[in-house]
């Protein structure tokens, strides 16, 4: 079956799978001794539900970097450090859905607001 066929839910596994297909002859990780796994650059197209007072408010980020524990993004609306939101990540070898908290968030000179989510994983 064809992995873009559905969108699978967000394992510590199905994400290492897809950075080692897609990464396999690219550039070394980038570390800066941090985090407890390397990033890499990873740019595409994340969805957010963030929890509002009327609920949730559905948001579209930018992925920056990826790693097997979690994602840097882009957004456009600041995101509050420890906010559980949901999370789905579209590349185009596959999607995952599942829920990730904010670990931090900061606005830049331009007007946007990068942010770090750590995924959290139902094991």
């Amino acid at each position: 079956m064809d992995a873009t066929a559905e969108i699978c839910p967000l394992t510590q596994d199905a994400v290492a799978n897809l950075l080692t297909r897609r990464l396999e002859n690219q550039q070394q990780a980038s570390s800066d001794g941090r985090r407890a796994a390397a990033r890499w650059a990873f740019p595409g197209t994340v969805e957010l539900w963030v929890p509002s007072a009327e609920g949730e408010k559905y948001e579209l980020a930018t992925s920056i970097n990826l790693s097997t524990t979690g994602i840097g993004v882009r957004a456009d609306e600041p995101l509050a450090a420890g906010m559980e939101v949901g999370i789905a990540v579209h590349e185009p070898e596959v999607s995952f859905h599942g829920r990730a908290i904010v670990r931090h968030c900061t606005e830049t000179d331009r007007g946007y607001f990068l942010a770090g989510l750590e995924f959290l994983f139902e094991d």
